[in-house]
């Protein structure tokens, strides 16, 4: 469940979605920054402050609170920390990826465009590239970690992907900007995390439906009846 940021469904698996990144500029784009409390459901490889078991007893607690109040996962900030603290620790370095890879492409595109300068040496070919110099030209490429198309000096899709060929962001203007489909390592954690509150707002539900009911309705704020009457 997503709520900032909202999500689409990518592969099976939710991926976050930002209009536009809030980081550092690499060319003509924002780079993301994964430190904004908004982006909901996008993360980056973390170390976890607490084991395993210590979240899951937090999320059994958040669970009956909201089971008290009669919410189902509220997504508080609270909610959301907890959420972002089991599920990062296996995910891939998004952060690190983004940014490293970012940079490797427009220094690339640079290459590309010098190298066609270069090969411009006949008088047919310089006026060619004078006539061209104007206008908007692309530039695809291909890599291991990612795709990149320019259009003139503008990134205008990108796709990165972390060392297993699992595709961990992508970034499209025409399309809400950055994208983080989840890996199927952050698929189970949320699975996991959701199974566990599920569990334990299901008992602490019951258990306050099981107490309404064995509460005399004169001692429930009903009304009360005259034993003398």
């Amino acid at each position: 469940m997503s709520s900032a940021i909202g999500g689409v469904a990518f592969g099976g698996i939710q991926a976050a979605i930002e209009r536009f990144g809030t980081g550092t500029n690499v060319g003509n784009i924002k780079l993301p920054n994964f430190k904004n409390a908004a982006m909901n459901g996008a993360y980056t490889k973390t170390v976890p402050s607490m084991s395993d078991e210590e979240i899951k007893e937090a999320i059994v607690k958040i669970a009956k609170v909201d089971a008290e109040k009669g919410q189902f996962q509220s997504q508080t900030k609270e909610f959301l920390d907890l959420r972002k603290e089991y599920v990062s620790s296996v995910s891939p370095d998004r952060e690190g990826i983004i940014s490293n890879t970012t940079k490797q492409i427009f220094s690339n595109a640079d290459a590309i465009k010098s190298k066609n300068k270069e090969h411009a040496i006949t008088l047919l070919e310089l006026l060619i590239e004078r006539d061209k110099k104007d206008k908007i030209t692309a530039i695809n490429m291909n890599s291991s970690n990612y795709k990149a198309c320019f259009e003139g000096d503008t990134l205008n899709y990108a796709e990165f992907h972390d060392s297993n060929g699992e595709m961990i962001a992508s970034y499209c203007p025409n399309s809400g900007g950055w994208s983080y489909p989840g890996t199927e390592a952050e698929g189970v954690r949320k699975r996991e995390f959701s199974a566990t509150y599920n569990e334990a707002w299901n008992n602490a539900n019951a258990e306050i439906n099981a107490q309404n009911k064995s509460v005399p309705k004169h001692l429930d704020g009903g009304t009360a009846i005259d034993a003398y009457a």
